[in-house]
């Protein structure tokens, strides 16, 4: 069989388990969710499972590696970094987490979530380090960068698990304002900008 088939194969085989799996968690919650479920709904074989995956936590970090790769959060140009409002995709990404509060807890609370939450953390810190350092290129920071970042996002993931498992009432647009007002506020005291803002 020619690779390229196999590849498309394989692929199929993984998009329908991840497509199960996140079915299965909404409507029974992630712990109760066995591989006989994931592989009833895929309608594939047990054995075809364990060709792709140890068990469903290795599947749950295959669907949250996707994730993390095709979600462009994060990447702000330097009109998005320093301007007074929080990016639409921003807003459009916490509508979409809100309304998979099962998932996120599947990601955030099992087993392998320490696993999850660092690469979570490491993907959003080097894209707010890239945009900080393309934004103000000239400029050095009161507090090291990296230092600055870290302490942003850590931040931010606090306060959005606040946000997502204590059902606030906050809108997706006003938790995407605060935490955009919050990194706005630390950015622009570390280098200088509220001296240029005042005069």
């Amino acid at each position: 069989m020619p690779e390229s088939k196999l590849d498309r194969r394989v692929q199929r085989t993984r998009a329908l388990l991840n497509e199960a799996l996140i079915q299965l968690i909404f409507e029974k919650g992630y712990d109760a969710v066995t591989i006989e479920d994931i592989t009833e709904r895929a309608n594939v074989g047990r054995s075809t499972f364990y060709l792709h995956y140890q068990g469903k936590d290795d599947l749950l970090l295959d669907h949250h590696d996707a994730f993390v790769t095709h979600m462009q959060l994060g990447i702000f140009t330097p009109a998005e970094l320093l301007g007074e409002a929080p990016q639409q995709a921003m807003i459009d990404f916490l509508t979409q987490v809100i309304e998979a509060k099962a998932v996120y807890e599947a990601f955030t609370r099992g087993r392998d979530a320490d696993i999850v939450m660092r690469n979570v953390r490491e993907y959003a810190m080097q894209n707010l380090l890239t945009s900080i350092e393309a934004a103000l290129p000239d400029i050095s920071p009161k507090t090291p960068a990296d230092v600055l970042v870290r302490y942003i996002i850590n931040a931010q993931l606090a306060m959005l698990d606040w946000w997502i498992m204590t059902r606030t009432g906050y809108s997706a647009t006003e938790a995407a304002t605060m935490l955009h007002t919050m990194q706005l506020a630390l950015i622009r005291d570390a280098y200088d900008l509220n001296a240029g803002l005042a005069a």
